[in-house]
C-alpha cells in the first residue's frame, strides 16, 4: 500500500483532488541512450537551437531566488567547457547539487537569449544530470 506524505494544515487547505490527479498524470521521462547522442560544444550554441545536448562543468552558481510561498526556487549559474561558457538556470533540488567544478549533462535542452546573453535551458522534465 502506497504511503501518502503528511501535509501541514496549511497545505491541506489548498490541496485538492485536482492536484493529486495532476501528479498522477505526469508521464515518466523517456530513457535516452547517451552513447548515441551528439554533444554540442558551447561555442557552437546559437539562439533558437532546440534538442541540444551539452556536457560541461559548473563554473558558478549565484543566489537562490523564488523562495516565497508557491514559487519555484531557482539560481542563475554558468557552465563551461573547453570552448566557452553559457548561462544556465538551476531549478529546485538541482540548486543544492550544483557546485563549482561539478560535471553536468543537459539532454534535449534549448538555447535562448535574454538581455543580449545566450542561455541554455534544460528540458523541464529532465532537468540537469549531474555526473
Amino acid at each position: 500500500m502506497a504511503k501518502k506524505s503528511k501535509k501541514t494544515k496549511k497545505e491541506e487547505e489548498f490541496w485538492t483532488e485536482e492536484h493529486e490527479e495532476a501528479e498522477e498524470a505526469e508521464e515518466p521521462v523517456e530513457e535516452v541512450d547517451v552513447s548515441k547522442l551528439k554533444f554540442t560544444k558551447i561555442k557552437d550554441l546559437k539562439e533558437g537551437m532546440t534538442d541540444v545536448n551539452v556536457e560541461a562543468t559548473v563554473d558558478f552558481v549565484g543566489e537562490t531566488y523564488g523562495k516565497g510561498y508557491g514559487e519555484a526556487p531557482y539560481a542563475i549559474g554558468f557552465i563551461k567547457d573547453d570552448t566557452g561558457e553559457i548561462k544556465l538556470t538551476f531549478w529546485g533540488d538541482d540548486i543544492k547539487k550544483a557546485k563549482p567544478k561539478k560535471k553536468i549533462r543537459v539532454i534535449l535542452g534549448s538555447v535562448s537569449e535574454f538581455r543580449e546573453q545566450l542561455q541554455l535551458n534544460p528540458d523541464r522534465k529532465r532537468g540537469v544530470e549531474f555526473l
